[in-house]
């Protein structure tokens, strides 16, 4: 118990920080989504979700009861948290959130009715797993990290360019067979652009993704699907530059043909 305690607590601290930081980008160029829905910074959850053999464990340390939807975290800053919604309180009803329904809470004290007006959001969830191995991904639909990654990158702005890259993959429609190395690239380089519309300094995370290539170098050279790290550093700062000269406030993502013309396709593997 003692064990699955502090495994717990660090699991629900990376996904706090994620949650934070995929609502902020997922919010933000909601009008470049296909996909969207009503977010309130809030996710919840029921014993159900849960494998049996795990049930214990989630009834003594996740504030579940064996029936009812609980609250399970709130995203600081959200429309949930400036509501004062808390983890471990009941939702009676109104749950998904929808614009204009009223979201009924047991607080342990009573049956509260609430109208919580949502933002809009992209529908690319981010998740963090149990994994030693230093990874993002995405099935096109979600996007899960390592605990190893989420652990390693303590900065949230290269966090959320690692989130912003798997995001446009989803934006772009993402698929396995696709060739990869221009799609790494695309990835790379709308990852920026999603990162500005968020409100982020791209320059200084450009500059920061510099300064750490030598730690992930190792790692990088085994990669069969991305290019290498000089490559995707010259396509960052290109696409910085692009953006830079540009004017401010929200920015679609750029054609895929005009922005990689025939570059990311003429480096050959062996480079």
């Amino acid at each position: 118990y003692a064990e699955f305690s502090a495994v717990l607590a660090q699991h629900q601290a990376m996904s706090a920080r994620v949650a934070r930081i995929s609502r902020r980008l997922r919010v933000a160029n909601a009008p470049l989504c296909t996909q969207t829905r009503d977010d309130i910074g809030l996710s919840t959850h029921e014993l159900s979700d849960y494998p049996q053999t795990l049930r214990p464990l989630a009834l003594h340390f996740m504030a579940l009861k064996e029936e009812g939807r609980f609250i399970r975290s709130v995203v600081p800053g959200s429309p949930a948290d400036q509501a004062r919604l808390r983890a471990g309180e009941e939702v009676v009803s109104g749950w998904p959130i929808q614009s204009g329904k009223t979201l009924v809470i047991d607080d342990g004290y009573g049956v509260s009715p609430l109208t919580v007006a949502p933002d809009r959001a992209c529908v690319a969830p981010a998740f963090v797993i149990h994994s030693d191995r230093l990874n993002a991904s995405t099935d096109g639909r979600e996007i899960e990290l390592s605990t190893a990654l989420v652990q390693q990158v303590g900065d949230d702005a290269a966090l959320a360019l690692i989130i912003a890259h798997e995001m446009a993959h989803i934006l772009r429609g993402y698929t396995p067979d696709a060739s990869r190395w221009t799609a790494e690239l695309q990835a790379d380089a709308d990852a920026l652009t999603l990162m500005r519309n968020a409100g982020y300094d791209i320059a200084a995370t450009v500059a920061t993704w510099e300064m750490g290539v030598e730690a992930h170098r190792e790692s990088q050279a085994m990669s069969t699907t991305h290019p290498p790290l000089r490559i995707r550093l010259q396509n960052l700062e290109t696409a910085l530059a692009t953006l830079s000269a540009g004017p401010d406030g929200f920015r679609p993502l750029p054609d895929e043909k005009a922005r990689l013309g025939t570059r990311a396709d003429a480096v050959s593997p062996a480079d």
